[in-house]
């Protein structure tokens, strides 16, 4: 067996911001359990034996490592290592689920390197947390939830998350480079959540990457366009992430990158922002296939 499976927990407050990644993984007799901590200014791992209780569910929603946990109320640290002490609770609001599976169709294919999921786009947070001995505060911030699982993260791939208050927008959006019964190709899942609509750019609806870097990223379908553009260099925080169901490899991740997003619409304007505050990935391994 070579597998993964994990859930993505991102707070942002007023001032902090931090992402709590709980996570599985088996290579053939091989398994453990795992919590990763992104702030922006630190990353941790800490990695569990496979007798540690750990559950992973999407609905009802609950992801739990030990004594630590996420599930539609709250996130709940207890970490205590030489490494990291990790503890508090931050209140989650109503969650705000998207219209159907973020795969769509795809999630019925079989063996496929990573499928994804969204559990919410958006939600309220009330609550603190301490990071060896610095507090973290989430009073009056905003939450996003997503999932991944299956065997890999994809060699080449592009990803931001971003909640923008000032103008209503919630927003995700992962291409990727994609290995399926031997052929190769460049998809994409998105959704955009704004002014009461839910907009979503996907490979099953037609939607097509015109560029892919790690500077920009561009999806048209049909007569909608989504320009994504990082305005700074800012270099990220490490990862672990899986390769062949095992947590090998080391990616990056910022939490506070700046990057723009324009949504057009028939050429018309629907949204052109920039954020100091978005969430991005981006990660290409050497491969004639990047």
């Amino acid at each position: 067996m070579k597998y993964f499976e994990g859930f993505y927990v991102k707070c942002v407050g007023q001032r902090d911001s931090i992402a709590v990644i709980f996570g599985r993984q088996a290579f053939k007799k091989e398994k453990s359990s795992f919590v990763q901590i992104i702030t922006k200014e630190k990353s941790y791992s800490v990695i569990f034996d496979a007798s540690v209780k750990n559950i992973f569910k999407k609905k009802p929603f609950e992801a739990r490592v030990d004594k630590s946990f996420a599930d539609k109320n709250c996130l709940f640290l207890d970490v205590n290592t030489p490494e990291l002490v990790a503890k508090g609770q931050i209140i989650f609001g109503e969650f705000s689920p998207i219209k159907y599976d973020a795969m769509g169709p795809l999630k019925f294919l079989p063996k496929m390197e990573c499928k994804h999921s969204v559990i919410s786009m958006r939600h309220t947070l009330k609550g603190q947390i301490e990071l060896n001995g610095e507090f973290f505060d989430f009073d009056d911030g905003v939450g996003y939830i997503e999932g991944d699982s299956g065997s890999s993260f994809p060699q080449k791939y592009f990803w931001s998350q971003c909640n923008d208050d000032r103008i209503g927008v919630s927003l995700f959006v992962s291409a990727a480079r994609i290995p399926y019964m031997g052929i190769r190709f460049t998809g994409t899942i998105c959704v955009i959540h704004f002014e009461g609509n839910e907009y979503r750019f996907a490979s099953y609806l037609g939607a097509r990457v015109k560029q892919i870097d790690a500077k920009k990223l561009l999806i048209k379908q049909g007569k909608k366009q989504l320009e994504i553009e990082t305005l700074d260099n800012k270099e990220g925080l490490p990862l672990m992430a899986p390769m062949a169901g095992k947590m090998t490899r080391v990616i990056e991740e910022s939490l506070d990158r700046v990057v723009r997003y324009k949504l057009s619409v028939n050429k018309n304007v629907l949204f052109d922002f920039t954020s100091n505050r978005a969430a991005y990935e981006y990660s290409s391994m050497n491969s004639k296939f990047s």
